[in-house]
């Protein structure tokens, strides 16, 4: 195991031990406090933003970037409330510390996020499904907003979906039925989406399960955040696809032949594809080699 003492489990209790029942629910309970008080600020943020789908000029480009960075430091604030102030923990458990190994986990993230891309629009290339290219909106303004805006995007949903909740409930209730639950909800999140489809929604939680397991067995939220990024900006500014059923203004999107949706994606893009989902399947089988394993945050009482 590895060099962050702090994320180990307690001393001289082994994982089989019986649990009292109130060592379960405090974790859970904290976990959905947590993601209700999320919900509740993210709502009241959106009221006052109000965020479109489309940003046609300068001002409307800066109102985004200024919600999304309101709602990475609601986030982020709301986390360390709980972390410090209700658990007296330190900050750095959330997964956010500059230590010695989270340059090596942003460039395994990137490359991983960007590898499913690629993998995924090759298939379909291959198959005849898309006419793909690259960088069809290629102004360079553009493609600094569009990567700022994922930028933020992702590290909110990960903080949202892989952040202090998913592990205070991996903590209550196991990882592989948190790292579930949380992937269900980030597919239902997505099903609203323009254009969305079931398929496109089992892809998302599909893509969720992967970011979790990132989350769990790096022990950080680096690899999650760069993962998802890698994965959003190749989609949209490098390859011209719709992200999640949006285009974000580009100016040729990449051709979709005609062909059974399910194979192509259709309007919402290849997250929508079948393709994608031999690809994430295969991609969460050789991510669980990961060479870690998830450890539970240390409660108030354990902290030393």
């Amino acid at each position: 195991m590895s060099g962050h003492p702090e994320l180990g489990s307690v001393p001289g209790r082994s994982s089989s031990d019986a649990r009292p029942r109130a060592s379960i629910l405090r974790p859970l309970s904290l976990a959905a406090s947590f993601a209700i008080f999320l919900y509740l600020g993210w709502m009241l943020l959106a009221v006052c933003f109000q965020p479109r789908d489309q940003w046609t000029g300068a001002r409307e480009r800066a109102l985004l970037l200024l919600y999304y960075g309101c709602l990475d430091a609601f986030a982020l604030g709301l986390s360390a409330a709980f972390l410090c102030g209700l658990e007296r923990l330190r900050f750095g458990l959330l997964g956010l510390r500059f230590d010695r190994g989270w340059l090596r986990h942003l460039g395994a993230g990137l490359a991983w996020g960007a590898g499913v891309i690629f993998a995924a629009v090759l298939t379909l290339s291959l198959t005849g499904a898309v006419d793909v290219g690259a960088f069809a909106s290629r102004a360079p303004s553009r493609i600094l907003f569009l990567a700022l805006f994922f930028a933020l995007s992702s590290t909110f949903e990960e903080l949202t979906f892989r952040g202090y909740a998913l592990v205070r409930a991996a903590d209550s209730v196991g990882p592989v039925i948190a790292c579930l639950a949380s992937s269900a909800l980030f597919g239902l999140a997505h099903l609203a989406n323009p254009e969305a489809t079931l398929l496109s929604s089992l892809n998302t939680a599909l893509a969720g399960v992967l970011l979790a397991i990132a989350r769990l067995r790096s022990r950080a939220l680096w690899m999650p955040i760069a993962l998802h990024f890698a994965w959003n900006f190749s989609l949209g500014p490098l390859f011209s696809f719709p992200v999640s059923g949006y285009t974000f203004g580009a100016e040729h999107d990449s051709a979709v032949a005609a062909g059974p949706r399910w194979l192509s994606g259709g309007a919402y893009g290849p997250e929508g594809s079948i393709a994608l989902t031999a690809v994430l399947v295969v991609a969460i089988a050789l991510l669980l080699c990961f060479p870690r394993r998830f450890d539970p945050l240390p409660s108030a009482a354990n902290q030393s």
